[in-house]
């Protein structure tokens, strides 16, 4: 049903494949997900801005990069859910390195700060957006809905804002 690919080519921040895996699950039942392949690829800052220039042309250091590859309606639900119904194959790319460098300003773990990259760029792969207000404000709900699945709380003022 669901499938988690995870290449961890960064040494700087310890992942608990497990946690990484029970995080996948759990948003991808929340949002009704039918079947999905999800490669995630770990990696620093260097080689994340490097991808982002040669695939999006954006010459700036970022958190997560998400790539939708495939996607299937196997069935309508009736669900407000973007990925109610659907069979997803994607690629997430985040930098463990941001995630460190951004959570003290947060005031909450590395670790917590990648898992909101995970869950950000899932939602993207989804059909979610941030790039309108409204779209962003659907965005930080959903995001938090996960954390709050997972036991945590989104920050007060949370990045990619």
């Amino acid at each position: 049903m669901y499938q988690l690919d995870i290449a961890n080519q960064q040494e700087l921040l310890p992942v608990n494949e497990s946690e990484l895996e029970k995080v996948v699950h759990l948003l991808l039942n929340e949002e009704q997900v039918a079947a999905a392949e999800i490669s995630l690829v770990l990696v620093d800052n260097p080689t994340l801005r490097e991808l982002n220039i040669q695939y999006l042309n954006h010459d700036y250091d970022t958190d997560v990069l998400s790539f939708l590859l495939e996607e299937e309606q196997l069935e309508v639900l009736d669900s407000p859910r973007r990925g109610a119904g659907k069979r997803i194959e994607g690629e997430l790319i985040i930098s463990t390195e941001m995630a460190i460098e951004r959570a003290p300003e947060y005031k909450w773990s590395a670790e917590n700060e990648f898992i909101l990259y995970l869950i950000h760029g899932i939602l993207h792969l989804l059909g979610y957006d941030d790039l309108t207000d409204e779209e962003r404000m659907l965005m930080r709900e959903r995001e938090q809905a996960v954390l709050t699945l997972c036991g945590l709380e989104l920050p007060a003022s949370t990045p990619n804002e």
